[in-house]
């Protein structure tokens, strides 16, 4: 309840979303949109069926930290979330022994620009 209050979508953790059956009702049905997952894999229709949708897969805690600030760019390591009171909330940086000491490899830049 709390991330759909928060503008999110929490999808079961099963095949329905893998085989693009998640039923979308935000009006981007045939539209070129992006969105963020934690599910493992990133093709076309992979989530929603359509094949406008370009999904970037992150980790949980960032999928998280992007559907509470409401915004795609959103940095969790500098940027704040105003908060109804009119203050501001920012998160803290991950500590724990859990996190690679020497930090994360790079990888490949396998980066897809989403459909015009």
């Amino acid at each position: 309840k709390t991330f759909e209050e928060a503008g999110g979508t929490v999808l079961a953790n099963a095949c329905g979303p893998c085989i693009g059956q998640w039923n979308r009702t935000d009006g981007t049905a045939d539209t070129a949109n992006s969105i963020v997952t934690s599910y493992n894999r990133n093709f076309a229709k992979r989530n929603d069926g359509n094949p406008g949708t370009h999904a970037f897969v992150t980790s949980p805690e960032l999928v998280t930290a992007l559907t509470f600030s409401g915004s795609l760019d959103f940095d969790p390591r500098s940027d704040s979330i105003p908060t109804p009171d009119g203050g501001s909330f920012k998160f803290s940086e991950p500590k724990g022994s859990m996190l690679p000491t020497k930090g994360y490899d790079k990888g490949e830049n396998t980066f897809q620009a989403p459909p015009a």
